[in-house]
C-alpha cells in the first residue's frame, strides 16, 4: 500500500529533470509557431467567457480541411490553449487545421461543466466549421493530462444523441498522459484544490464505467512518466479495445509528462505525431 507521500508524488512534475528549462523551451516553441503560422484567435464556441478556440489554418487556404482539436492539460485548473501553439508545426504543414480550445477551470466551475464545454467545442466545429474552411466530417481530437481525460470523455458516444450530433462526429482521438481513474487523484494532495467528490469520481472515471468508445483511439504516455500515468494509460487502452475501438497504445521512450507533447506529438519525425496524422489521413 502506498504512503501519502508516494501517492502525491504520482501527480507532480518533481521527477522531471531541468523542469524550468523544459518549460522555457515549450514557451519559446509556442512563440515561434505564433509567428510562423496563420491563426484566428478567440473564436467563441459557447457563451462562457472561457469558451473560445484558437484556429491555425493551412496555407494556402483550402475549401475543406480536416481538423485536429487539442485539449490542454493542467489538472482542470491551470494553463491555456495559447501555450500549445507549437503543435501547429506538427499538423498545419500537412493540410490539417489545428483548433486549440480553452475551457473554464476549477474552482470557478465543476468537472461536469468542463466536460460540457468541450462537448460544445466539438458541436461548434461540426455545425459551423465550414465557415472557417473545416470539414465537419473529419474532426479528430487529442489532449494531454487532464486533456487526455477529456478526450476519453468525448470519445464516449453516450453524449452525442442528446447533443443532436452524429454518433461518429469524432472520427478518432489521441488521449495522451491521461487520467482515466480519478480515485487516486481524489486521494492525493491535488484534491485540496480540486475538491472532487465521490459522485464526480464515479461519473468521470472512464475506467470505472463502460464507455461507448468505438472511434479510432491512440493512447500515448511518456516512458519516463510516473507509474500511475503508465498504468492508467495501459488500462484505458485495454478498455477502449474491449469496447470495440481500434486502439494503438504507444509508450514514447525518453519523454516525460511535458516532452511527450512538445517532442513527440508536435515533432513530425516522431512516431506519435506520425501515428496521429496517419489516423487523420485514413
Amino acid at each position: 500500500m502506498r504512503s501519502q507521500r508516494e501517492l502525491d508524488a504520482e501527480f507532480t512534475l518533481d521527477s522531471i529533470r531541468d523542469l524550468d528549462a523544459v518549460l522555457a523551451r515549450r514557451k519559446a516553441a509556442a512563440a515561434v509557431a505564433d509567428a510562423e503560422f496563420k491563426s484566428v484567435r478567440a473564436i467563441p464556441y459557447g457563451t462562457g467567457p472561457a469558451e473560445t478556440l484558437h484556429l491555425f489554418l493551412p496555407s494556402p487556404a483550402a475549401a475543406s480541411v480536416p481538423v485536429q482539436m487539442f485539449i490542454h492539460g493542467g489538472f482542470w485548473m491551470y494553463m491555456s490553449a495559447a501555450e500549445f501553439s507549437f503543435l501547429a508545426r506538427g499538423f498545419v504543414p500537412f493540410g490539417v487545421a489545428l483548433a486549440l480550445i480553452d475551457y473554464p477551470l476549477i474552482p470557478s466551475v465543476r468537472l461536469a461543466d468542463i466536460v460540457d464545454s468541450c462537448r460544445r467545442a466539438v458541436a461548434y466545429i461540426h455545425r459551423y466549421g465550414r465557415t472557417h474552411g473545416l470539414d465537419p466530417d473529419r474532426i479528430f481530437i487529442s489532449g494531454n493530462s487532464a486533456g487526455g481525460h477529456l478526450v476519453a470523455e468525448l470519445l464516449d458516444r453516450a453524449w452525442t444523441g442528446a447533443a443532436e450530433l452524429p454518433a461518429d462526429v469524432i472520427k478518432g482521438g489521441a488521449a495522451i498522459s491521461g487520467l482515466f481513474d480519478l480515485t487516486p487523484v481524489a486521494a492525493s494532495f491535488r484534491n485540496e484544490a480540486l475538491q472532487l467528490n465521490a459522485e464526480e469520481v464515479a461519473r468521470f472515471s472512464p475506467l470505472l464505467r463502460r464507455p461507448q468508445i468505438v472511434s479510432d483511439t491512440i493512447v500515448a504516455v511518456g516512458g519516463d512518466e510516473t507509474g500511475e500515468f503508465l498504468r492508467q494509460s495501459a488500462d484505458f487502452a485495454a478498455l477502449a479495445q474491449a469496447a470495440g475501438a481500434r486502439v494503438q497504445h504507444i509508450v514514447v521512450p525518453g519523454t516525460n509528462h511535458i516532452t511527450v507533447v512538445l517532442d513527440a506529438l508536435a515533432d513530425t519525425a516522431a512516431a506519435l505525431n506520425q501515428a496521429v496524422r496517419q489516423r487523420i489521413k485514413g
